[in-house]
């Protein structure tokens, strides 16, 4: 004995997959004074999700949640430091901060990762303030940062 289906046929079926076809990487050169927004230039950029909007801004398409991972490397002096701030859309993103420390050899890294997500409907931001103080009186630092759009929300 067969049973009629009582829901309209077909049913829908999930939404096809469209692969996620962005990335970026930026670098960091540069001898700023503290407070500074650090300056980004493009080192590859594929896709539209992700871009440079100014030199000191990286622009994110909405509707994505990105993994940005950064490191970077400071000549701060001895016993000096440095910080490096995340601002999200303009605001600080004092949890993913990295406060570094150099010893005798007068060097700092400072690597970091976090997730951000940009729900929309306007696009998000992206940059970086570098501080320091005490004996550090200048820091020449170079870097590299990373941006990869994990899944659309």
């Amino acid at each position: 004995m067969s049973q009629k289906c009582c829901h309209p046929c077909p049913m829908p079926g999930p939404e096809p997959y469209v692969p996620i076809d962005s990335y970026a990487q930026y670098s960091v050169l540069a001898n700023p004074p503290s407070g500074s927004v650090l300056p980004m230039h493009t080192v590859f950029q594929e896709g539209d999700a992700i871009k440079l909007g100014s030199e000191t801004e990286i622009i994110l398409e909405p509707g994505y949640l990105y993994l940005v991972n950064y490191l970077f490397l400071a000549t701060p002096g001895q016993d000096g430091y440095l910080q490096i701030l995340p601002k999200i859309d303009g605001r600080p993103g004092l949890l993913y901060s990295v406060f570094a420390t150099a010893g005798i050899s007068k060097n700092a890294s400072a690597p970091g990762s976090f997730t951000v997500r940009t729900p929309g409907p306007e696009e998000g931001t992206l940059s970086f303030v570098l501080a320091y103080a005490g004996p550090t009186s200048n820091i020449d630092i170079s870097g590299a940062i990373s941006v990869t759009p994990l899944l659309r929300i």
